[in-house]
């Protein structure tokens, strides 16, 4: 089907998608052979996000509200039965067939080159594509070899996993049913995040031992997602994930917005206070390393001259792919430069390096004695 057909489906007429293409609103990319389109600014209905293939729209995930007092957060939130799932620490991906292949997706709407080659790894998508063509699986993958996040779950010790949480429809901005949905991932042997039940707003206890453990445990948090359309998913996390975040990114704090950090903080604080739980030193030397201990780390390389850069090791299938890879850091704009690779066993292994010129430019400037205001 053409292109201008798959975008009538979705209220987009002949002009306004050349207009949008001419304005780079909407931007056109190709992968093994197969041209899509990238949303990066909204156009109609169509948010940035959104992939347009020839097979069908691929909406936008859509960002997912947060409560910061989980009582509070949760009766205000449901007034009818809800789900609970965890909240799992990796990377959003969408996993969809166009025309003849099945391709994985960013938030930022590309084709990931890694997390495509891996899909052979976690489910049989080929079977379930075969047989539900239509349909978009929507999870996170998450590991320490994985090629974009410091962070992973604690029960993901090595290479990646991938935890399906949602199934939705081309050509559609909804998810289906919560009950079919999981009905999908039981019949197709799909690995899913941790379900924990349906519940009302009258379980909190439960949902704060739930919570409590995945905090023990060094878990991300969980996310509540409602049985009445008219209502809201939204996410909690817990105390220790805020303190996992400032300790990752802390070290090129110049690249992000002080709202990251003191969002985290003020998480933090808020989990102690519902949970009664003591603002000690243990606590606070933790929060102090978590954003001191990097940035220290990287003034002292700027310092001594040395480039900032972040580490990473990932896994291959197929050797072709490393190369996309590569290609796809260039077009993002990411400096980043493979160091070794290796076949082992089944896998090729592949180290790389970002380095970080934002930060390593602005701490230069400042250790060489420009003046700035601030």
């Amino acid at each position: 089907m053409s292109i201008l057909k798959i975008v009538s489906k979705v209220n987009i007429t002949e002009d306004l998608w050349n207009e949008s293409l001419d304005g780079h609103s909407i931007i056109p990319e190709e992968f093994d052979g197969i041209t899509y389109y990238r949303v990066v600014k909204k156009v109609g209905d169509l948010k940035k996000g959104t992939v347009v293939t020839d097979s069908g729209v691929i909406y936008d995930f859509p960002r997912i509200a947060r409560i910061m007092h989980l009582e509070n957060g949760v009766k205000l939130a449901f007034n009818n039965p809800f789900y609970v799932e965890e909240k799992v620490d990796g990377y959003n991906v969408r996993i969809v067939k166009v025309q003849d292949q099945v391709f994985a997706f960013t938030r930022g709407s590309y084709v990931c080159p890694f997390s495509t080659d891996r899909l052979v790894d976690f489910f049989d998508y080929e079977n379930f594509f075969k047989e539900n063509p239509d349909l978009i699986v929507c999870g996170e993958i998450a590991g320490p070899e994985n090629p974009y996040n410091g962070e992973s779950p604690p029960y993901v010790t090595e290479d990646v996993s991938f935890f399906a949480f949602d199934i939705r429809n081309k050509n559609s901005d909804r998810q289906i049913p919560m009950r079919k949905r999981y009905k999908l991932f039981d019949e197709y042997k799909i690995p899913t995040v941790t379900r924990f039940g349906r519940y009302t707003s009258s379980d909190v206890k439960d949902l704060k031992k739930h919570i409590q453990g995945l905090n023990e445990k060094g878990c991300e948090g969980l996310v509540f997602k409602p049985t009445d359309p008219s209502e809201k998913t939204v996410k909690y996390v817990t105390e220790g994930s805020c303190l996992r975040d400032m300790k990752v990114t802390s070290s090129l704090m110049i690249e992000y917005q002080a709202e990251f950090f003191t969002n985290r903080m003020l998480r933090s604080i808020f989990y102690i206070l519902e949970h009664d739980l003591p603002l000690n030193e243990e606590f606070l030397k933790k929060a102090g390393d978590a954003l001191l201990q990097p940035l220290f780390e990287s003034v002292k390389k700027v310092a001594g001259g040395e480039m900032i850069t972040e580490k990473f090791k990932v896994r291959f299938n197929k050797k072709q792919n490393i190369k996309k890879l590569f290609e796809h850091f260039h077009k993002c704009k990411v400096a980043a430069s493979p160091v070794r690779h290796e076949k082992v066993g089944k896998h090729w292994h592949v180290e790389f390096v970002r380095k970080c010129f934002p930060s390593y430019e602005v701490i230069q400037k400042h250790w060489d004695g420009h003046s700035h205001f601030d």
